[in-house]
């Protein structure tokens, strides 16, 4: 998304006047001239300062920043039955991963590839809890998340960049996210979890910096059973505070007790009530200070 620029001009900082040197004699022109150069920087010093200082004060200052979300979602282009195993025929697959789950209706199915408008490979319905069931051409369908297994790491990723400015996913693995610039970071996240089992969940999610786990960042939620027809739902979400290199990245791991629960969107709602599509994860990234080497 492209942001305005008609606030926009350039922050150019001050540079230190070359005075003439002084005659040895009293000279009004060299007077005159000095005080000139001197008003001239003056006059650039007040520029500078109003940069910061007038209406629209930081206006003018751009940092560093990233916006991105996960929402894979399409529409089935012909109708299947329960025990369908052959190629899922969809409207576009371009939102969705090369292998992993989606969900129809309340039916989650993995898959092993894709191409332009199937998923294919080996197609395996009713997993994670949910129940194989037909479904008809024109129907939803949304891209979930799952970690694999009860004693397995999910990384979540992002397919959607909705501001980018030194923040960006990685190009070749969109569970990373990429920081420009040196700095403190401050990185919000949340995620929509959903479990069609009929036990709760409890589901740890933490940060992972270069690779490596960030010490303290683990939270846990519980996520209840499911209810009726509806899955057990929860958003979580908190913010993390890193000191970040130029051309680190970080990512957002997860897992899940039962190995059950996913993150997952929910398609929008073209009927009353009305509401666009709920994304699976929402990231924002905001560059808070520089990292000064420390004072000795």
């Amino acid at each position: 998304m492209t942001l305005p620029l008609y606030r926009i001009r350039p922050v150019i900082p001050p540079k230190n006047p070359r005075l003439p040197a002084a005659p040895v004699e009293y000279d009004q022109r060299f007077i005159d001239a000095t005080l000139s150069i001197l008003r001239q920087y003056f006059n650039t010093i007040d520029n500078f300062a109003q940069s910061f200082t007038d209406t629209y004060g930081g206006a003018y200052l751009q940092f560093p920043y990233g916006a991105f979300h996960q929402n894979g979602a399409t529409t089935l282009s012909v109708g299947i039955t329960n025990v369908s195993t052959t190629p899922i025929q969809v409207a576009d697959t371009s939102g969705f991963p090369s292998s992993g789950w989606l969900l129809i209706d309340s039916e989650i199915i993995s898959y092993t590839t894709k191409t332009a408008t199937t998923f294919d490979g080996t197609v395996t319905r009713g997993v994670l809890g949910t129940t194989n069931v037909a479904h008809s051409a024109g129907a939803n369908i949304t891209e979930v998340q799952g970690t694999g297994g009860a004693t397995s790491i999910g990384q979540m990723l992002f397919n959607n960049t909705d501001y980018s400015n030194g923040v960006a996913v990685d190009s070749t693995d969109q569970t990373k996210i990429v920081l420009t610039n040196s700095g403190f970071y401050n990185i919000q996240f949340s995620a929509q979890l959903l479990n069609y089992t009929t036990t709760e969940d409890n589901v740890t999610i933490w940060i992972r910096k270069n690779g490596s786990d960030v010490a303290a960042s683990a939270g846990v939620v519980e996520v209840a059973p499911k209810h009726g027809g509806s899955p057990g739902a929860t958003i979580s979400s908190w913010n993390y505070f890193l000191d970040m290199v130029a051309g680190d990245y970080f990512q957002l791991v997860w897992t899940s007790d039962t190995g059950n629960t996913v993150v997952a969107s929910y398609p929008a709602s073209t009927v009353a009530p009305v509401h666009p599509l709920s994304p699976g994860v929402i990231l924002t990234v905001q560059f808070v200070s520089a990292n000064f080497p420390p004072v000795t």
